[in-house]
C-alpha cells in the first residue's frame, strides 16, 4: 500500500476576497470560487501523512486515508479518516497559472463542508508566490493528480560532503560567507545556508545514491526535490541539451537509487551568487535556486535571509545552470 505526503497551505494562512471560503457552499466543484481571488499569507506548508492504495491523491476515492492523528486548522482528525481532493482550481496573477486543489477532510454532511486548505500542483518547490492576489480563473470537479506531482518544499541531507577549497566539509558546517568548489570550475562564496529538520517519511524520506552510481565516491542521501545532474544523449534528443538537472525522486530504481525512511533528516540549502552545480561527495547536485517557488517554500525569516543576500532581487538571479527534467521527461530517460 503506497504511503505519501501531501503538503497543504490550512485556510488559516489564505487570504480569499469578498470573504470567500473553501468549503464548498452549494456543491463540491469549486465554482463558489471564480472570480476571487486567493493570497498566500504564509509559507507554513504542513505535512499530511495519507495512506492510500494507489499512487494519485484523487476525488472520490475511498482508499485515501490519515495516516495517524493529525491536526489541520485547529482540529485533530484521527487516524483512518477519509480525505479526498474535492475540487481543482486554477490561479493567475496575470500572466503566471497554477493548478491547486481543495484537500478536503471527509467529516462531514454534506461531505464537501470540510476543505480545510489548498495543496499544489508543481513537483519540487512549485507553489506560487507569497502575499500576491492570484484570481481564481477556473474551477474544475473530480481532480486527479500523481501523488509525486504535488508540490513539496526542496536540499541537501546535513551530512553530505561538499567540496570547498580546503577539501571535503558536511553541508550542515557550511555557513555564508565560506567558500565551495563547482562543477564548473569556479571558487563561489555561499551567500546564504539554511536547515530543516524534520522526520524522515513519507516524501521527505531521504533518496540515497548506493556508491558509484552516478559517480559518487561513496553512497549519500539528499532530499527527494533535490535536482542532480544526469548526462544523457536521450536528454540531447529531448531538450537539446545533454546535461540536466532531475529531482532525485524521479531517478529511484529500487536499486542503485532507493528511499530510506526512518528516523529523522535535517536538510540544508546552499545559495550562491548564481545557481550553479556542487560536488557532492563527487556527485554533481544543484546550489539552491530562488524562483519564486522556492521562495515561497521557505519559512518567512529564511526568506528575508535569501532575500537580503540578493541586493539586486532574485529576479535578476539568472538562468539555472542546467535544464529541468520533469517527471515524465526522467521516466524516458530511465526507459533508456
Amino acid at each position: 500500500m503506497p504511503d505519501y505526503t501531501i503538503y497543504v497551505l490550512e485556510e488559516g494562512n489564505l487570504s480569499i476576497s469578498g470573504g470567500g471560503q473553501l468549503d464548498g457552499v452549494t456543491q463540491g466543484d469549486g465554482s463558489h470560487l471564480v472570480g476571487r481571488t486567493i493570497t498566500l499569507d504564509a509559507p507554513d506548508w504542513l505535512a499530511v501523512a495519507l495512506r492510500d492504495d494507489d499512487g494519485s491523491f484523487a476525488d472520490n476515492d475511498g482508499s485515501q486515508r490519515l495516516d495517524g492523528d493529525q491536526t489541520l486548522n485547529g482540529t485533530t482528525y484521527g487516524d483512518g479518516t477519509r480525505v479526498e481532493a474535492e475540487y481543482g482550481l486554477t490561479l493567475s496573477d496575470g500572466t503566471n497559472t497554477w493548478d491547486v486543489v481543495g484537500f478536503n477532510v471527509n467529516d462531514s454532511d454534506p461531505a464537501y463542508a470540510t476543505v480545510e486548505g489548498l495543496a499544489f500542483i508543481g513537483g519540487p518547490g512549485g507553489f506560487p508566490p507569497l502575499g500576491v492576489p492570484l484570481t481564481v480563473v477556473s474551477a474544475q470537479e473530480g481532480p486527479d493528480f500523481l501523488a509525486e506531482d504535488y508540490a513539496t518544499p526542496i536540499c541537501y541531507d546535513a551530512g553530505t560532503l561538499i567540496a570547498t577549497p580546503d577539501g571535503p566539509r558536511r553541508a550542515a558546517a557550511i555557513r555564508a560567507g565560506d567558500a565551495v568548489l563547482t562543477a564548473d570550475g569556479g571558487v563561489r562564496p555561499v551567500l546564504w545556508a539554511g536547515a530543516t529538520e524534520m522526520p524522515a517519511g513519507g516524501a521527505w524520506a531521504p533518496v540515497e545514491i548506493a556508491a558509484g552510481r552516478l559517480g559518487n565516491a561513496r553512497a549519500l542521501r539528499v532530499s527527494p526535490q533535490h535536482r542532480l545532474l544526469i548526462r544523457s544523449w536521450r536528454a540531447e534528443l529531448m531538450l537539446g541539451a545533454d546535461e540536466v538537472l532531475v529531482a532525485a525522486a524521479h531517478l529511484v530504481d529500487g536499486r542503485g537509487i532507493r528511499r530510506v525512511p526512518g528516523g529523522t533528516v535535517r536538510y540544508v540549502h546552499l545559495l550562491l551568487p548564481r545557481h550553479d552545480l556542487l560536488l557532492a561527495e563527487g556527485l554533481v547536485a544543484e546550489s539552491f535556486y530562488p524562483g519564486p517557488e522556492a521562495l515561497a517554500a521557505l519559512a518567512p525569516a529564511d526568506r528575508a535571509a535569501v532575500l537580503a543576500a540578493l541586493p539586486d532581487g532574485p529576479a535578476a538571479y539568472g538562468a539555472p545552470a542546467r535544464p529541468f527534467l520533469r517527471r515524465h521527461e526522467a521516466a524516458l530517460l530511465r526507459a533508456g
